[in-house]
């Protein structure tokens, strides 16, 4: 009972505090909005919650969808201090690179923490202090496995795409931030059900370095309202792309917090956050 009391008290928070809205002038990514490519990264960011051994070997059930077909498994990531997953890969002439989200959101979301720390890339912004130690847990290890993928996909790989679904997400686009300062190759990001991962000064510091990012967001999915809007500042990077219904989506503006789009919710649902464009989460 007290598990579901402080949930409830988590929706009322949300609701109460996410009422002041601003404008801001970012820029927007270089592609168009694909609904195949978003479920295509979805297949690869459900991918990423099997069991690693089965990713390693590219047998689970949901490596075998017809979206990831042809896709070349390259090296596994794990950190058992901070319980953080992730595979690197590469098809045709793109390197994958999915995080993947929490194994119970349910509890993830009512234990979610809202401490923040200096963005040690840029101090002036503040993120998520949970989401950057486990991106900075497994942060040599994707650079080795990317290092190791582009040497083995060879000059045709020419982009690095990144994914993950829930915390997933955070931890894409943690990763991302960074990754486009390591190699020359263009960079770009799907990414669904991600909660806020740091403060307004973050979010407009990432959109300058990193535009090339869609942030896709689902009916009722509460996960995109966590952390609450203007609790210690945080606010989502652009650019959104919400499904109102399965089949209903608008491109938002380059806020990060259209009123019209995710935050223009009334009630929050997990079963809506596990099952985008009605696929189901996680490891089928």
């Amino acid at each position: 009972m007290k598990k579901y009391l402080t949930y409830y008290f988590f929706i009322i928070l949300i609701v109460s505090i996410n009422s002041v809205k601003s404008s801001y002038s970012n820029s927007p990514p270089d592609f168009s909005f694909l609904e195949p490519t978003a479920k295509t990264f979805l297949s690869y960011s459900y991918v990423s919650y099997c069991d690693i051994d089965d990713i390693s070997n590219w047998t689970c059930t949901t490596c075998q969808h017809s979206d990831v077909q042809g896709f070349t498994i390259v090296n596994t990531i794990y950190n058992d201090t901070t319980d953080t997953q992730a595979y690197v890969g590469y098809i045709g002439n793109e390197v994958i690179l999915a995080f993947r989200g929490s194994m119970d959101i349910q509890s993830w979301i009512t234990n979610l923490q809202f401490l923040q720390i200096d963005y040690p890339i840029y101090p002036s912004a503040k993120v998520h202090s949970g989401f950057y130690d486990s991106w900075a847990s497994v942060r040599e290890q994707v650079r080795d496995s990317i290092d190791l993928t582009l040497k083995q996909c060879g000059k045709r790989c020419n982009e690095i795409k990144v994914t993950g679904h829930s915390l997933g997400a955070a931890l894409a686009t943690l990763a991302i931030a960074e990754i486009q300062g390591w190699y020359s190759i263009p960079s770009t990001m799907y990414n669904f059900g991600s909660p806020r991962v740091g403060d307004t000064v973050f979010a407009e510091y990432f959109n300058s370095i990193q535009p090339n990012v869609l942030r896709v967001t689902y009916e009722q999915d509460l996960v995109p309202h966590v952390p609450p809007e203007n609790v210690m500042g945080y606010h989502h990077i652009p650019t959104e792309v919400y499904f109102s219904t399965n089949t209903t989506y608008k491109t938002c503006d380059d806020s990060g917090e259209d009123q019209t789009c995710a935050d223009s919710t009334v009630g929050y649902s997990i079963y809506d956050h596990l099952h985008y464009f009605g696929m189901h989460c996680c490891c089928r």
